[in-house]
């Protein structure tokens, strides 16, 4: 009788040696199950679950650029080394520029086709990429007038939140802010923001009266990493020069 009283533990698992024993198994087991396994099958499946993902947000794949022949890589890199404007040789459409990026000793951008989607590298241009800031359509309008059939590319907006996004994205060479109509971010907020995250930028202030409530804002813009404070209105020719001044 004492005897089978002691055999009942054991064989019930109430034993703590046979259910440590038995938790071990388990856990082993478990982990056969779920660890190295688990892993094969999530890497079996993980490009089904991209593909499906990407299909879902509308996403395609980035394909290949066609390659431009030998004459219009020649043809592309004699337009961006000279001034003017500049247009695809394959289909004659107007091209977005990358941020410079330096490949031995010169500095070379990407530049894309917006019509044919073609792409090349060629040295860092003449034509640049310019973030224009100010809420007035009119002056808005004769700035993007004046910059691009001058050769640049110029992302407008009338926000400064969304240009600060804007450059997050792709860096512009060269920034040109209205001081006085930033938009529902301040200039000052602007300029911080900026210089704290690219310290490198190149902003260019620019007002249409030279005091606002008692205190000059270009001041203000200058001692906040302003590299050039410009008066308006200003003719073409001053702009283009001070762009190309501010970007060497």
């Amino acid at each position: 009788m004492w005897e089978r009283r002691l055999q009942l533990p054991r064989r019930s698992g109430r034993d703590p040696r046979t259910r440590e024993r038995r938790s071990a198994t388990l856990l082993v087991t478990w982990e056969h199950r779920t660890g190295q396994d688990r892993r094969r099958a999530e890497r079996r499946t993980s490009p089904d679950r991209r593909t499906v993902s990407a299909r879902r947000h509308g996403r395609r794949r980035r394909e290949t650029p066609t390659p431009y022949t030998v004459e219009e890589i020649a043809n592309l890199r004699a337009q961006f080394t000279a001034p003017g404007p500049t247009s695809c040789p394959a289909c004659g459409s107007r091209f977005t520029l990358g941020p410079g990026r330096r490949r031995g000793a010169e500095i070379a951008r990407r530049v894309v086709c917006l019509g044919c989607g073609r792409a090349a590298l060629v040295p860092n241009s003449l034509s640049a990429r310019i973030l224009l800031i100010t809420q007035h359509d009119g002056l808005r309008d004769a700035l993007y007038t004046m910059l691009t059939t001058a050769g640049h590319e110029v992302v407008e907006t009338a926000d400064a939140g969304v240009a600060l996004s804007a450059y997050q994205s792709v860096p512009a060479d060269v920034v040109i802010l209205d001081v006085l109509s930033p938009g529902r971010m301040a200039a000052p907020d602007f300029l911080r923001q900026l210089r704290r995250t690219y310290p490198d930028a190149r902003v260019v202030t620019m007002a249409g009266r030279p005091s606002y409530r008692g205190t000059d804002p270009l001041a203000i813009a200058q001692g906040l990493g302003s590299v050039r404070a410009i008066r308006m209105p200003l003719s073409r020719d001053d702009l283009l020069q001070i762009v190309d001044d501010v970007r060497r």
